[in-house]
C-alpha cells in the first residue's frame, strides 16, 4: 500500500471511487488526538454532512471489495470514509497551530496529489482490477443462485401471497433496510416468517412483510415528511433517505 507522510506520520493512501479518502482513525492519528475524537465529532455533526458527497458509509462487502487490506479491521461490519470536503468540515473544531499545519499538509500532499504509478504498480493495479472483476462475477452468480432459489421456494408455495422480503421493499422505497424495518414497526404493518430450504438442504427462515400495506404506509409517510437537503424527516422515522422517490 502506498503511504504519504503527514505530520511525521505514515498514512496509507486510501482511495474510493477514484478519490482519496481518510478514516476517522486516520484523522485521530495524524492530528494527535485521543482515539475516538474524530468519531465523536462525526456523530455530533453527521446531520450537517451529506452522505455520498462528504462521506461514505461502507458495509463489510464494500470494504472488502474496494479498500486496501488493513484500512479497517477485517471484523468491521461497516466503516466511515471521508473525502476532502467532509474532512475539512469535521475538523473545524481543531483550531490549534498543529491542526492548521496538518490540514494544509493533508489537502496539498494527500487529497490533491496522486503520484504517477510505477510499472510494477500499474501491473499490480491491473491484477487487482482483474480480481475485483472476478469478485463481481462471483457476486452476480450468487445473486442468480439466490433468485433461482427464491423462484423454487415460491413454486413450493411457502411464501404467503402479497408478502415480500425486506430486500424487495428496500428496492421499491429507496430506503435502507433499517429504515424499512422502522416503517414496519411505526405503522404496524403485518409481517410473517418465510421458511425455505438452503442449497445445503437446511431449513432457514427470513422475515417478510405485506407489500401493499407497506407501500401504502410509505406513501402516507412521504406525504407528511419534509425534505432536508438530500434527506427527509418524519417524526416517526427521524432523518432518512429515499433514493429515487419522486413524490
Amino acid at each position: 500500500m502506498n503511504t504519504v507522510t503527514i505530520n511525521n506520520k505514515q498514512l496509507p493512501a486510501v482511495e474510493y471511487r477514484g478519490q482519496r479518502v481518510v478514516t476517522l482513525a486516520m484523522i485521530d492519528e495524524v492530528h494527535q488526538r485521543p482515539d475516538g475524537t474524530a468519531g465523536r465529532n462525526f456523530r455530533e455533526n453527521k446531520s450537517r454532512l451529506i452522505e455520498g458527497e462528504d462521506y461514505f458509509e461502507l458495509g463489510s462487502d464494500e470494504i472488502r471489495r474496494h479498500l486496501p487490506d488493513g484500512t479497517f479491521s477485517k471484523f468491521a461490519a461497516s466503516g466511515i470514509v471521508l473525502v476532502e470536503s467532509g474532512y475539512l468540515m469535521l475538523v473545524k473544531s481543531f483550531t490549534d497551530d498543529l491542526a492548521w499545519q496538518v490540514q494544509r499538509e493533508l489537502v496539498n500532499s494527500y487529497f490533491r496529489i496522486r503520484a504517477p504509478l510505477t510499472e510494477i504498480e500499474m501491473i499490480a493495479a491491473m491484477a487487482a482490477d482483474a480480481v475485483r472483476q472476478q469478485k463481481r462475477l462471483n457476486h452476480v452468480e450468487e445473486q442468480i443462485e439466490t433468485v433461482t432459489e427464491a423462484v423454487e421456494n415460491i413454486k413450493r408455495g411457502t411464501m404467503r401471497a402479497g408478502y415480500v422480503g425486506y430486500r424487495q421493499v428496500v428496492a421499491k422505497s429507496g430506503m435502507s433496510d433499517a429504515k424499512c424495518r422502522n416503517l414496519v414497526n411505526a405503522y404496524r404493518i403485518p409481517t410473517d416468517t418465510y421458511e425455505f430450504m438452503t442449497p445445503d438442504g437446511l431449513l432457514s427462515r427470513r422475515a417478510i412483510v405485506e407489500l401493499e400495506q407497506f407501500m401504502a404506509a410509505f406513501r402516507e409517510m412521504m406525504s407528511e415528511a419534509e425534505p432536508r437537503g438530500t434527506r427527509w424527516y418524519h417524526p416517526k422515522m427521524g432523518l432518512f433517505q429515499a433514493i429515487g422517490w419522486e413524490g
